[in-house]
């Protein structure tokens, strides 16, 4: 009615040697606990399994992951891991404060648990992406973008991390799939087949979510290429207002600066009527771009 669980941090050559007499594990188990690889991990053993899975660590970004290695007997169960891991901790708190069945759960359940709460990292890392880039969106749609340059950047940044996150997603579906082999039915009651089935679901909901986030993206760079297009807009708006304002005029001095002589040049008021022709066609202008509601 209850496991002998061994909780260690990274273990090192002596505890691995040790786990491996006292339990009976295999090279391929002692080779892949000392292992620095960052793929995730399926060996059956027969009398036991040994499975290695990676999540996001909610303490850092980008490809910052948490390794951890559940091995699996019947009675008994070990898990090594490079970081604290919440469920692990959540476990221990259950055991020591006598709480729940926490004994009378086996290596299985134990297991599936640990493989939830990986799923959920990665959705968690995922709704975070979510969550940054519909902030950069408002920040976009509401005019406070201050460097475009360093926006795109930071676009790239959450591009990059999406990719290494749903590469590290996607590598524990081969791991998930042989979870679920009709062979591991001697291990695995009813129960546990069902449960390992639900979580081949959550895998495939997790990538979507992947895929989700990278078309989120797409759309926030749409965002920003149209937000600098329209302050473009503005820019062009203002330079060819201007142009028009300043075109008549300058047309109107042109003719009457061309070298010929014509009577009225004889009057030297005639200029401040100049002016102020000038200066009504630019008001006229401003009047109907206004009313055209061009300004």
């Amino acid at each position: 009615s209850s496991i002998l669980w061994i909780d260690l941090g990274k273990a090192d050559v002596s505890e691995v040697e040790g786990l491996s007499k006292s339990l009976e594990l295999d090279s391929a188990s002692m080779e892949r606990l000392s292992s620095t690889e960052d793929e995730p991990f399926f060996g059956d053993f027969g009398t036991y399994l040994h499975v290695n899975v990676y999540a996001p660590s909610r303490d850092a970004r980008g490809s910052d992951f948490v390794s951890v290695d559940c091995i699996v007997g019947e009675r008994w169960l070990v898990t090594v891991h490079n970081q604290d891991v919440d469920v692990i901790e959540n476990f221990r708190r259950r055991a020591g404060d006598g709480t729940g069945e926490t004994g009378r759960l086996d290596g299985l359940e134990f297991l599936a648990t640990l493989l939830e709460w990986v799923l959920n990292a990665y959705l968690e890392a995922f709704d975070r992406i979510e969550d940054d880039l519909g902030e950069f969106d408002a920040r976009v749609l509401e005019g406070r973008l201050q460097d475009a340059e360093a926006e795109l950047r930071r676009l790239v940044e959450l591009r990059r991390e999406i990719r290494a996150l749903c590469k590290a997603l996607v590598s524990h579906r081969e791991m998930l799939l042989a979870l679920t082999h009709p062979e591991l039915e001697a291990i695995a009651s009813s129960s546990h087949a069902e449960r390992f089935n639900s979580l081949r679901s959550r895998l495939e909901d997790a990538i979507q979510g992947a895929r989700d986030s990278r078309d989120s993206i797409v759309g926030s760079f749409d965002v920003l290429i149209a937000r600098n297009e329209q302050r473009q807009n503005e820019v062009m708006k203002v330079l060819t207002l201007a142009s028009v304002l300043f075109l008549p005029g300058a047309l109107l001095a042109g003719v009457l600066g061309m070298n010929f002589k014509v009577g009225f040049f004889d009057h030297a008021s005639l200029f401040w009527v100049v002016v102020a022709i000038i200066a009504g066609m630019i008001v006229a202008t401003l009047v109907a771009a206004r009313l055209r509601k061009w300004i």
